[in-house]
């Protein structure tokens, strides 16, 4: 009974973070989407393109000076936490933010001195962006004490802290930027970057700072030579998320040659399914994986979590995606001109590559728990080059729905790769459980996107809603279950 009770907590409690964070997520999005059309009617296109580079230019600084510390320092202060080694866990956070400290100095430096060429490089050969690239320093700044800040959160599961912060920085990013550029305009550009991101770092250390009090050590020698492990685990990660980065931009480069169009109906339509994905799938970085990187000595836990949290996934993503495969239509006939309407078979295939993500990502956060870098560094670029090759080969064969497909057949290959290399270096087998709830949803989503393919207008309507309402009733009849 009380192993029962035990499994029963632990999907509860999977699904109550899903349902935090996924909430949140959509309040996000929701006010991003606001943000930007606010901003765009008021800069007009210009002033968005001019916003766009700081942006870009600003990620890609903060990118590659903060090592990765607000995805690394999580595993560290997870472990001490979980074996109430308070003392331990207080050091460790010290140690992470004079390492966040460093590197915010170090990327407010950078971005000092590199000012002109960043005016050179993202201007096209202009000098006059210099005095903006200067005035945004602080950006990059506040962005690693705010990720060193959240991960010290997510670590003591201070979740429902982190998703608050969170919607508070996107609510203070609307009220401080929508005034300050509709007072100023194009010259409320760089102010308005620098007081969003002033405030979203304020809102986030109140919560962290009342929890633990702010301390640093960062002229000690024993800070530099403990963080030697999260710094590399870091950096491997920030790799491995550049090379995803690189791809996206690969395969935008190379559609752009073969048709404008075709490249802008691949970018609305990975869009599409990247915030759908978002809504089960932001809880594993702020709940899933302290978890898993607390457990990560014990080959049985690491197993039971990596299911359950797969399982749960599942049952909340495949009703999701047969919602979206037979509503996206209808979405985008309604808020976007009719030539996007060629984004939604390349959707609707793509989306597939959601329903292995929800089996691949709880099993590849293994070798990351673990401290195996280089092999989660394989995994992603593995990933990487098959996606791209298969967007090139579905593209030249199938045209431009083949983008979806291949995106599918990419998200399956995954899952192969990272299943294999779990089971031969950690011994990670799926759970009968949720291989049943695979087999059986994946049939179930299987058919719907048959039908959103083969049925028109009222029949495809008509099948759909069974389709939908049955994998509802499925994922309901296992919830209820447990």
């Amino acid at each position: 009974m009380d192993g029962n009770r035990k499994h029963s907590n632990a999907y509860n409690h999977i699904l109550k973070c899903i349902g935090l964070f996924g909430s949140v997520q959509g309040l996000i999005t929701l006010g991003t989407l606001l943000r930007s059309v606010v901003v765009a009617n008021l800069l007009g296109t210009a002033g968005v393109g001019i916003n766009d580079a700081f942006n870009k230019t600003l990620n890609l600084v903060r990118s590659t000076t903060d090592l990765g510390i607000g995805f690394s320092a999580v595993k560290k202060i997870s472990e001490y936490y979980s074996q109430d080694k308070t003392d331990a866990m207080l050091e460790t956070i010290e140690m992470v933010r004079s390492w966040a400290f460093v590197t915010a100095a170090f990327g407010m430096a950078l971005c000092i001195v590199m000012a002109p060429l960043f005016s050179l490089w993202t201007f096209d050969g202009d000098y006059n962006y210099t005095l903006s690239f200067l005035l945004l320093s602080p950006v990059v700044a506040c962005s690693a004490i705010t990720g060193a800040e959240v991960a010290v959160l997510k670590a003591t599961r201070k979740l429902g802290k982190v998703a608050f912060s969170q919607l508070l920085a996107v609510i203070s990013s609307i009220v401080i930027s929508v005034p300050v550029i509709w007072k100023f305009r194009l010259l409320g550009i760089v102010p308005s970057l620098v007081l969003v991101s002033v405030a979203g770092m304020v809102v986030t250390v109140v919560y962290s700072f009342r929890e633990f009090p702010y301390k640093l050590a960062v002229f000690s020698k024993q800070t530099y030579s403990r963080g030697g492990e999260m710094i590399k685990l870091g950096v491997f990660y920030t790799v491995a998320a550049f090379f995803g980065s690189g791809s996206f931009a690969v395969i935008s480069n190379w559609l752009v040659k073969e048709s404008a169009e075709i490249a802008g109906l691949y970018s609305t339509a990975y869009l599409f399914v990247t915030y759908l994905g978002m809504f089960v799938f932001s809880a594993a970085d702020s709940d899933y994986f302290p978890r898993l990187s607390a457990s990560f000595r014990s080959r049985m836990q690491i197993n039971a979590l990596a299911n359950r949290q797969s399982e749960v996934s599942l049952l909340l993503i495949a009703p999701m995606i047969l919602v979206f495969i037979f509503a996206v239509p209808y979405f985008v006939s309604v808020f976007f001109n009719e030539q996007f309407m060629e984004a939604v078979p390349i959707a609707q295939a793509a989306s597939i590559s959601l329903f292995f993500k929800a089996v691949t990502m709880p099993v590849a956060y293994i070798s990351l728990a673990k401290g195996d870098s280089k092999i989660y560094l394989l995994q992603e670029f593995l990933y990487d080059v098959a996606v791209v090759a298969a967007v090139i080969l579905g593209y030249r064969l199938f045209s431009s729905e083949g983008i979806g497909y291949a995106i599918a057949a990419a998200g399956v290959l995954d899952w192969i790769i990272v299943s294999a290399v779990a089971y031969f270096c950690y011994g990670y087998v799926p759970g009968k459980k949720e291989m049943r709830i695979f087999v059986i949803q994946g049939l179930v989503v299987a058919c719907g996107w048959l039908l959103s393919v083969y049925f028109d207008s009222w029949l495809e309507l008509c099948t759909g809603t069974a389709v939908c309402i049955s994998s509802c009733l499925i994922s309901y009849y296992f919830l209820k279950n447990e």
